[in-house]
Order: C-alpha cells, then structure tokens, then sequence
C-alpha cells in the first residue's frame, strides 16, 4: 500500500515536467516503493521483470557510491534509448527512476534532475519515515 506521504513524492515529481511518462520509486534496499505512468490514477503493480529491474537499479547505486571519494557522487544517470529516455537520480533514501519523453532535450534532463535534488527535504524525509512506520 502507498501512503499519502509517498503520494504527496511522487506528485511533486510529475510537477516537474511534462515530459515525465513514468515513475519508479525504488527504495535502497531494492524495494519498489511506487511505479506509476503520470497518466494514471493509481499506481501499478509491477510484474516480476519491472522488480527484477528495479533491483538492478538500486545495485547499480551502490556500486556507484563504492567510488564516490575518488570521483565525487552521481548526480544522475541519463539513457538515451531508440523508444525512450531513461533517467536515475539518488536523492536521499530513494533513487528515482523515470522514463521521460524522447522529445525533451539533454539541457531539460539536466534540470529535472536538478529539480528532484531540490525537492524540500521534509516531504522526502515525510516519505521514507512513512514506510516505516505505518
């Protein structure tokens, strides 16, 4: 079950841009959090190979992290794909994956990730504590 304070996240997401068709929340642990397309209503219950890939995402984070002192922290992650845009972002407590249109620029990317690293703390905060205490 999703809670209003997971809810409240992933709105503030969508309201960054347009172009973002799809949010995953993954938690680090690997977890899937939320997966939601921004034209729905409610959330999605992701099949096997979407929980699969979103644990990949996650091991990917900490892999990354292993290098963090020689090289500085991820910032984010873009993948230009044939069909899609793929972006990762590690804000504290979750990594958020989207898919974003394949219409939206490089210099947009940059600034939707600017955007999720600057969503106010305490709705993050909000949201991780809301997962654990339920």
């Amino acid at each position: 079950m999703t809670t209003t304070e997971i809810n409240e996240l992933a709105k503030h997401i969508f309201e960054i841009h347009s172009g973002i068709e799809h949010l995953g929340l993954i938690d680090l642990e690997g977890h899937v959090v939320l997966d939601k397309a921004a034209a729905a209503s409610t959330p999605n219950e992701p099949d096997a190979d979407r929980v699969l890939f979103y644990y990949q995402v996650s091991s990917r984070r900490t892999r990354r992290e292993h290098f963090d002192e020689t090289y500085g922290k991820t910032t984010y992650i873009h993948i230009m794909r044939e069909k899609m845009q793929q972006l990762m972002v590690y804000i504290p407590m979750f990594t958020v994956y989207l898919t974003i249109n394949h219409a939206v620029n490089q210099d947009e990317i940059a600034i939707i990730a600017q955007s999720l690293h600057n969503i106010d703390s305490e709705i993050i905060n909000a949201a991780a504590k809301s997962l654990f205490y339920k």
